[in-house]
């Protein structure tokens, strides 16, 4: 049988499927990538199904073979081959030290032992989990949490120009600004900040200006579709532009089968996900899939609320849309998609989630170990104030108050458990902030295994 092509694998398919074949247990995996248990199970099966894979042994056998891991033995994890009952088998090291003729665990092993979610959110969710979910919905209020809000806030070096509806993404510990609107205009400015530094490069700027647009990245490249390109409510683009990182280049990609900006956009299996936004006409409902590797766009089934500057983020296996505006008003909608239901007849990919509590337009939405983050935007309430959506318990939870108010339109990424806000538009007035949030503290424990 032919190897299947490592291509057919997303970005975050490959990395959890190099940590199986280093013997990662599903509860690693999930704490390492900050997922849940069950997000990587669902991985897991789409893994196995592109590659042919029968069992986490093949799966790490062909890691091996395509050079994804060098040296590592395909040992079987407690998900596969259970130890007999007379063998006590301890957890798979990080560490292991061969002695000819038998494998030694080492004396200790660093474990993440515990995290605490920082706010009620994650409360709720490890509460929700073992609950039969009941949509619930809270008014903004003080975190339980004994971090302090003074503690998870950090202000860093400034946007070098201030700027909103921009688009912004997370790439090898660095984020990418890329576009927006400025005083004297549209631009294409790409700054990349490095975490590591606190600083920022200018590096080549988009090809077209843009604004209101949302960026993502799919194995190394950011994509950047449609937007709008002057001051003008219709003058509005279909083009894709597409950045190597690597190399600090621009090419394009397949135009959109329309011109669309102001959509919520989202990578998801190595695919985009855009959805809704504005034509230059019209608040629109549609949803389009870009495959990279085919190069074409595709529609998909529509949604029910044509609206556009709301927000997407993945959890379990599903894409939530939510917010947004049709008019004049700030819409509580959060209507929930599976890919994977659209190519079944009869059965629709929509389903609907709990309302948010706090209509909002222009903010940023984004997940974290399976938890919806909504920052900021335009409501009747403070936008000091974020929001928190449990997928697992339909559950809805406000997050403390921000030491100083967000605003809307900004960039909104995430690197490990850290949240960054950057650019935007605060009391009418353009913003250059660049804040990061600890969303998610992690404590490392020694643990003595005798």
């Amino acid at each position: 049988m032919d190897t299947p092509s490592p291509s057919e694998l997303s970005e975050r398919e490959l990395e959890i499927l190099r940590l199986v074949a280093t013997g990662a247990s599903n509860k690693e995996i999930a704490l390492q990538l900050f997922i849940s248990s069950n997000t990587v199970k669902v991985h897991l099966r789409n893994i196995f199904a592109k590659i042919g894979a029968a069992s986490r042994t093949e799966a790490a056998m062909y890691a091996v073979r395509i050079g994804l891991v060098e040296g590592v033995s395909i040992p079987l994890s407690p998900e596969e081959h259970p130890p007999a009952p007379t063998q006590p088998v301890e957890q798979p090291p990080a560490v292991v030290e061969t002695i000819p003729g038998r494998r030694r665990w080492p004396l200790w092993v660093t474990l993440i032992a515990v995290l605490i979610l920082v706010s009620i959110g994650g409360i709720a969710f490890a509460l929700g989990r073992n609950s039969t979910p009941q949509p619930t919905a809270t008014t903004p209020a003080v975190s339980t949490s004994s971090v302090s809000a003074s503690t998870r806030w950090h202000t860093l070096t400034p946007l070098p120009t201030a700027r909103r509806n921009l688009a912004l993404t997370a790439f090898e510990n660095q984020l990418f600004a890329i576009g927006g609107e400025t005083s004297q205009g549209i631009t294409g400015a790409l700054d990349v900040y490095n975490v590591d530094t606190d600083t920022w490069t200018s590096l080549e700027p988009k090809p077209t200006p843009v604004t209101e647009v949302g960026a993502a990245v799919i194995n190394g490249l950011i994509y950047i579709p449609g937007g709008r390109e002057g001051s003008s409510r219709d003058e509005i683009t279909a083009q894709l532009d597409i950045y190597d990182p690597a190399f600090d280049q621009w090419h394009t990609g397949a135009a959109l089968p329309y011109p669309v900006s102001a959509y919520a956009l989202q990578a998801f299996e190595g695919r985009l996900y855009l959805f809704g936004g504005w034509d230059g006409k019209t608040y629109l409902s549609s949803v389009l899939m870009y495959d990279p590797t085919l190069d074409s766009w595709q529609e998909r089934t529509p949604m029910t609320t044509a609206r556009a500057f709301s927000g997407a983020a993945t959890a379990g296996g599903k894409i939530y849309v939510i917010g947004g505006l049709a008019g004049d008003t700030p819409l509580d909608v959060n209507e929930v998609y599976t890919p994977a239901r659209d190519n079944a007849e009869g059965i629709s990919p929509w389903e609907t989630g709990f309302p948010i509590p706090d209509p909002r337009l222009g903010m940023q939405v984004i997940t974290i170990a399976d938890t919806i983050y909504v920052m900021g935007g335009t409501s009747q309430a403070n936008s000091n104030y974020g929001l928190i959506y449990i997928p697992q318990s339909n559950t809805w939870q406000s997050m403390e108050a921000s030491p100083q108010s967000l605003g809307a339109s900004f960039g909104l990424a995430s690197i490990g458990p850290q949240l960054y806000i950057t650019g935007g538009e605060v009391d009418t007035v353009l913003s250059d902030q660049n804040l990061a949030y600890q969303a998610l503290i992690t404590l490392s424990i020694p643990i003595i295994i005798k």
